[in-house]
């Protein structure tokens, strides 16, 4: 496996498979972190800034990560689809180990991805001059609610990836989920929805919530809370990362190169 392993990182340097990655994690930071912090509500933002993070963050984890997972999948894949290669890489190796190696190299540069987002966000926050330290706490339970969503989402289309050689099923499917997704997270009153769709994850594991804002009085008498999460939705998390990589791989060893 550490041999496959390798040829991926040589295979990869050419298609700047990581510097896509920080394309779209530098893209996501922009769009977090964005904003009047020195404005008329600065001292509400700086005294809240840590808590107010989690509470907006996700939006943006739903919009990017999966958007990343799609690409990084899609590129990893499409460099065996062209030319054939799959056929000379069955010849020499079975088809599930290229298939976990594919996967293991895609994953670790996801999250690779998600720890860089996550360390700007903390010395962002510093820089700014949120009030006191950052939770660690909480940002280690952010931290694992970035990374489970974002690792099942990428076990799916590394699926449909090595599976369909017209890498735009992948992206069709990949865009698709991610606006379902987000969708998702303006109906609060349909939390299965969130809870059933993996895009929906990241809104589901949302775990802060912001309450006494009106468009009248704005942050005059807004405060954040911590929310509870329903455990199922960790278990259904993990079934669906089992399901996808056992059914993406199952079919994947029965296809027909």
């Amino acid at each position: 496996m550490i041999r496959l392993l390798k040829c991926e990182l040589i295979k990869t340097r050419r298609r700047y498979v990581f510097l896509t990655a920080l394309a779209i994690v530098a893209a996501g930071l922009v769009f977090s972190l964005y904003g009047d912090y020195s404005g008329d509500n600065s001292d509400f933002i700086l005294r809240n800034g840590w808590v107010m993070m989690l509470y907006q963050l996700p939006l943006a984890n739903g919009i990017f990560f999966p958007l990343m997972a799609t690409v990084i999948a899609s590129r990893l894949a499409d460099s065996e689809h062209r030319g054939s290669v799959f056929k000379q890489l069955f010849a020499a190796e079975k088809k599930g180990r290229i298939y976990d190696a594919k996967l293991i190299f895609g994953l670790a540069v996801m999250l690779i991805a998600v720890l860089i987002y996550w360390t700007v966000i903390i010395i962002f926050g510093k820089l700014i001059g949120f009030a006191g330290d950052p939770p660690a706490d909480l940002y280690l339970r952010y931290l694992a609610c970035i990374a489970a969503p974002t690792a099942v989402i990428y076990v799916f289309q590394h699926g449909l990836s090595m599976l369909f050689k017209n890498q735009a099923v992948s992206f069709f499917t990949g865009v698709i989920g991610t606006f379902a997704g987000v969708f998702s997270m303006f109906l609060p009153q349909l939390p299965l929805l969130r809870q059933l769709l993996p895009w929906g994850f990241y809104g589901a594991m949302q775990f802060v919530g912001l309450f006494g804002w009106t468009k009248e009085a704005r942050y005059a008498n807004a405060y954040f809370e911590l929310m509870p999460v329903d455990p199922a939705v960790y278990f259904i998390a993990a079934i669906y990362a089992i399901a996808f990589y056992a059914v993406g791989k199952y079919l994947f060893y029965r296809k027909e190169i």
